[in-house]
């Protein structure tokens, strides 16, 4: 319960310094491990390393600026700590499978990256209930033959008993 606690404070130092240089010094100050140990939870808990976390909330923040004002990319680029726009418009197409021009000029549905505290999901030790509580299904697989319609069209009927004096009801 400890390192859950320790991995959600740097979860946390994170979203609030998200405009800063994060360093692994300063989120092991933060969990009050040591540097090495502090990136063995974080990855341990989130399955990627703090740089990739930082990196997929930068872009999925750029993405809603791409999308949402009409900043230029290279502006969007250099708040989101990249470096370059190049590096920006790789990550940006590794991430989203899009070049930020497209999603500019053509915003399309892209899964964004929305960090979700590990203190709230569920634990993966908890032990599960016990086999005996369960209960037994069966499944049996059925064939049916194939069925063919025919569809007789009504010109001048309005309602069910029209269509059957103008198209008769037994087929």
């Amino acid at each position: 319960m400890e390192q859950i606690e320790s991995v959600q404070q740097m979860q946390e130092f994170i979203q609030n310094h998200l405009s800063e240089q994060i360093t692994l010094t300063a989120l092991s100050k933060v969990s009050l491990y040591s540097p090495w140990y502090s990136y063995r939870l974080f990855v341990s808990y989130l399955n990627m390393t703090p740089a990739q976390y930082i990196r997929r909330v930068h872009l999925s923040q750029a993405a809603l600026k791409l999308r949402d004002y009409q900043d230029r990319i290279t502006d969007i680029a250099l708040e989101s700590g990249f470096k370059s726009v190049d590096s920006f418009q790789r990550a940006f197409y590794r991430e989203f499978k899009c070049n930020p021009s497209e999603y500019t000029a053509h915003p399309v549905p892209i899964y964004l990256f929305n960090p979700y505290g590990v203190k709230y999901k569920p634990n993966r030790y908890r032990k599960e209930s016990p086999m005996n509580t369960t209960k037994k299904i069966s499944i049996q697989v059925v064939d049916k033959p194939k069925r063919k319609v025919i569809i007789k069209r009504g010109i001048k009927a309005t309602d069910y008993l029209d269509y059957c004096d103008e198209v008769g009801c037994e087929v």
